[in-house]
Formats: structure tokens, sequence, C-alpha cells
């Protein structure tokens, strides 16, 4: 008995080849964010080289003195000591605040480009302004671990509210972020060929996520009232003073004391 034509025929599937940056790029990024959630090396041991309420308050006191300066000198030493600091850093930190700076500054003056034309807009000190304190919270965001900021605020006297939204809001990024990762890359090992789907794709992937934040935060929820939680943080590690600090410290004492005395 012989068998029949079709059966008989050599199948070969060859899928069509597809793009994959958009998905490749959006991992990547996942990947960036998860970076800075995750700790780094030994400053949850206390090996950090500044205490984070020393880090928090001086970025807050340079944003201050940097957009109240009138003085394109003043500007240029905030930028010499930035760069003093910026350059004592590990280079993928230097590169991540070097980026968002560039980027920033470039977003801002495409902005400002309509009223240099008019005449009342200061293009070059806006942007220096806008650069430099970028680069200084990116700086702080880049070298404090997310769960030393809670303490931080709290020994500045926040309030336990805006402490509860920041901490949940950090720690949740972090764990939706891990999730969203793996469906990422389960969608990339299971398409073959082309997807012609893409925004379908990626708009289930958004609604998968927004049903496991709803059911996470339910669960989160529900264990703060087992565990009795009052919403009341207390800061109790004990503020451990290096050399960095005190560096850091005069350092910032000298830019507010130069604030003052360069006026031109």
């Amino acid at each position: 008995m012989s068998l029949p034509a079709w059966l008989q025929k050599d199948e070969r599937y060859v899928p069509r080849s597809d793009r994959e940056a958009f998905l490749d790029r959006s991992i990547l990024s996942f990947l960036g964010v998860l970076a800075l959630g995750r700790p780094r090396g030994g400053r949850e041991r206390g090996e950090g080289r500044s205490e984070p309420l020393v880090q928090v308050v001086s970025v807050f006191i340079v944003i201050l003195l940097v957009s109240m300066a009138r003085s394109p000198l003043f500007l240029a030493l905030a930028g010499a000591g930035l760069l003093v600091v910026l350059a004592l850093q590990p280079s993928a930190l230097i590169a991540a605040v070097a980026r968002t700076t560039l980027l920033v500054g470039a977003f801002t003056a495409v902005i400002l480009l309509p009223s240099v034309f008019l005449g009342r807009s200061n293009l070059l000190m806006v942007t220096a302004k806008v650069m430099l304190s970028v680069a200084s919270v990116q700086l702080v965001a880049g070298s404090v671990e997310w769960n030393a900021l809670s303490g931080a605020f709290k020994r500045l006297g926040a309030p336990d509210l805006f402490i509860l939204v920041l901490d949940i809001t950090l720690k949740y990024i972090t764990l939706l972020g891990e999730f969203a990762l793996s469906m990422l890359y389960a969608l990339k090992l299971r398409s073959v060929g082309r997807n012609d789907g893409k925004a379908a794709s990626l708009s289930a992937i958004a609604g998968t996520m927004f049903l496991k934040s709803k059911e996470m935060a339910e669960e989160m929820y529900s264990a703060m009232e087992c565990r009795g939680f009052t919403g009341t943080y207390r800061a109790a590690d004990r503020l451990r003073w290096r050399a960095g600090d005190l560096a850091l410290g005069a350092a910032v004492t000298a830019l507010a004391l130069a604030f003052f005395l360069v006026r031109v």
C-alpha cells in the first residue's frame, strides 16, 4: 500500500525573520531599573563612603543654591565640585549620570530655544542649572540604597505617610519590574517567526501587570493588618560618621560660602 502524496511531501517550516529591537530595549530598561533596587556590594553593611542622610541634605542644599544662583562663576564652581565627586564613583555610575544629564540638558535647550529668539531667556544659565540639579540627584540615587532613603527622610522629620508611599513605591517598582521582566522573557522565547501583533502582546503584558499589582496591594494590606502595622516609622540605625561625610559637608559649606561671596 503506497502512502498518499501529501504524506510523502517534505515539510520544512522556515519562519519569517522579525526584528526584536523594541523587546530587547524593554528588557534592558527593566534590568537597569532593577539594578538600582538591588544591594550594591558592601553598602548595606555600612561600608559606603558617606551617610545617606548627609547625601540627601547635601543634594537639597546644592539644588537650592544652584536654583538661586545668578553668577556663571558660581555655577562653574558647582560644576567643578560635582565633577570631582563624580570622578570618585564607579565607571557604571559615571556613565549613567553623564547620559541622563546630557539628555536632560539637550531637552531643556530645545524647549528654551523659542524664548531665546524672543530675547526673554538665558539659555546657558537655565540649562546649566538643570544639568547640575539632575546630575546631583542622579548621583545620590545611584549611590544610595533605596531602603536607606526612608531612614534619611525620617531623620529629616518627613511625615510617616510620605515615607510609607516612598518606601512602598520603591519596593514595588522592583517587584513589578521583576514580574514584567519574566513576562518579557517568556514573550521573547515563545515568539516564533514574525509577530504582527506586537502592540497587542505588550498591551496584554501591561494589563497583566495591572491585575498583578492590584492583587499584590490587597495581599500587602492584609499582611499589614495581621502584623499590626500602624504606619509609624522609626530610624533604628545610628548615624555612622566617616571621613567622607566630613569631606562632603566641608565641600557643601564651601559652596554655600562661595554663593554669598561670588557676585559676578
